[in-house]
């Protein structure tokens, strides 16, 4: 079940991955800005990401506080560091590629993205029983963010973006390491 929504939503980013929409800021849709480079699949690449590790961060908040081992500690503290990063040059190319301020994906539930609920539930927990949730969790947020990124190199024609994508792919293959 997981695998096909994962499909779906693929499928429905690279659908729409055949339109490049021109954007400019004075309404006129003839005018090209820098936004227009970004396909549709670019663009739904950068807000799902956005919202796929906005809503990891909170997890990733209640390491320190919660994890029993140092490997989940140190473990933690690599992802945090590079979901900020990603983050960042996510939000980048968000302004970049002109994208509204409002995420049609915070808060969508698909494999991978941590809800309030896990979060709930994951700070309810301590030591070894919140070290195995948090890894569950970020394991399936793992797993989700490379198969997207795979789609976004496949089907993404912004090299910014199909870079990320790559950078997303070398970052994800590292940490899942660490998770097992």
């Amino acid at each position: 079940m997981r695998i096909l929504l994962g499909l779906s939503i693929m499928g429905m980013i690279c659908v729409g991955g055949c339109a490049t929409g021109l954007h400019s800021h004075s309404g006129n849709p003839s005018t090209p800005t820098g936004a227009s480079s970004f396909t549709a699949t670019d663009r739904a690449w950068i807000e799902i990401n956005i919202a796929m590790d906005e809503q990891l961060v909170p997890l990733l908040d209640l390491v320190d506080s919660h994890a029993g081992s140092a490997a989940v500690r140190d473990l933690g503290e690599k992802a945090d560091a590079s979901t900020k990063s990603e983050l960042s040059e996510l939000r980048r190319l968000h302004d970049q590629a002109g994208l509204p301020a409002e995420n049609p994906h915070k808060g969508m539930e698909m494999p991978g993205m941590v809800s309030a609920n896990q979060i709930a539930h994951a700070g309810a927990l301590r030591e070894a029983d919140f070290d195995s949730y948090f890894k569950k969790c970020l394991r399936d947020h793992l797993d989700q963010t490379g198969r997207l990124a795979l789609g976004e190199k496949s089907s993404g024609k912004e090299p910014q973006t199909v870079s990320l994508a790559s950078q997303v792919l070398q970052e994800q293959g590292f940490l899942s390491a660490l998770v097992e």
